[in-house]
């Protein structure tokens, strides 16, 4: 198991940690300390032989920790890699069929073209709601994961009988996920390389978990394979009506940034399909974003946000100087 975490997190990871290693099919967690300011190494301390830690002079993003621990576990021989985050936690139903399935998808598609997930609900909220899938994921040349063609669905969805979902499938084919929870054979890790670094954190799990589906492997979330969170997302979305108050109305400017900017750079340069396309679903968003940040009063963020599309539009990525990494 790999995972990367950072300031102090120390009750979040060190419940992971005990959870992970209660179970058999898990035989080391390296730990990727961002300059945590927890004493980490109390952890390999506690579990000797079992947890590795590495540490990193200075913060620098999810991108590069777990890149750095991607490539530590192919170095140290792993054969299998579960990617966690440090405030999730693994159920006994999660690694029974996340192991169990992925050992039957490898005979199916090859053990370098198949990854499984584990189900975080508070991540996959219209997925736990019962959405249908082609509504619950993003389309090719959405703009922020809004698309024209998805509007006659979400007003429908806003009324009464609109509401009431169907449970989701045990098992559903995704283009791309977050990281946390996803386990696949070190043959597809070495076949998809390790994240971009320069895209720091947010999205750039969007990025690396579609090079598995571009390069024509599999992603499968089973749903039954639930991951505990421990800690709410800081744009969750049931904190807010929509995705335009999730961005205006988050607390951490610096996280609005990132996120925003990576999420401009992934529709532009990897997710668009059509060029006419794209450009109207970013008219119409754009235009949303300024009216929601206007009813809001919060036309600070609104320039916050703006700045981060343009330079995510222009490839301008890397660690900011107005946004660095504590």
């Amino acid at each position: 198991m790999v995972t990367v975490t950072y300031g102090d997190r120390l009750g979040y990871l060190e419940q992971l940690v005990a959870d992970a290693l209660s179970f058999a099919e898990i035989d080391e967690v390296l730990i990727v300390s961002n300059a945590a300011t927890a004493p980490v190494d109390e952890l390999a301390e506690r579990w000797p032989g079992r947890v590795r830690v590495i540490q990193l002079a200075e913060n620098s993003g999810s991108a590069n920790g777990y890149a750095v621990g991607i490539e530590a576990a192919l170095a140290n021989g792993a054969e299998y890699i579960w990617m966690m985050d440090d405030d999730n936690t693994p159920t006994p139903a999660a690694v029974q069929l996340l192991h169990a399935e992925l050992k039957r998808l490898e005979g199916v598609h090859g053990s370098n073209q198949v990854a499984v997930l584990g189900f975080r609900p508070g991540q996959q909220e219209d997925i736990a709601q019962g959405v249908p899938l082609r509504f619950a994921t993003q389309r090719p040349s959405s703009y922020f994961g809004f698309h024209v063609a998805q509007i006659p669905y979400k007003l429908w969805r806003r009324r009464p009988w609109g509401k009431r979902g169907s449970k989701p499938a045990a098992m559903l084919s995704l283009p791309f996920a977050p990281y946390g929870g996803m386990l696949g054979h070190r043959s597809l890790y070495e076949s998809i390389g390790v994240p971009r670094r320069e895209l720091v954190l947010y999205v750039d799990d969007t990025e690396y978990t579609r090079r598995i589906t571009a390069n024509g492997g599999h992603l499968y979330l089973l749903t039954d394979a639930v991951i505990d969170e421990l800690e709410d997302s800081w744009n969750n979305k049931a904190n807010t009506r929509n995705i335009y108050e999730s961005f205006l109305l988050g607390n951490s400017d610096f996280r609005a940034y990132y996120s925003a900017r990576n999420q401009a750079w992934f529709d532009k340069h990897v997710w668009l399909a059509s060029p006419l396309m794209y450009r109207l679903n970013r008219k119409i968003f754009n235009s949303l974003l300024t009216y929601f940040a206007r009813r809001r009063n919060a036309q600070d963020r609104l320039a916050l946000l703006q700045r981060a599309i343009h330079d995510g539009e222009n490839s301008k990525l890397g660690m900011s100087s107005t946004f660095p990494l504590r």
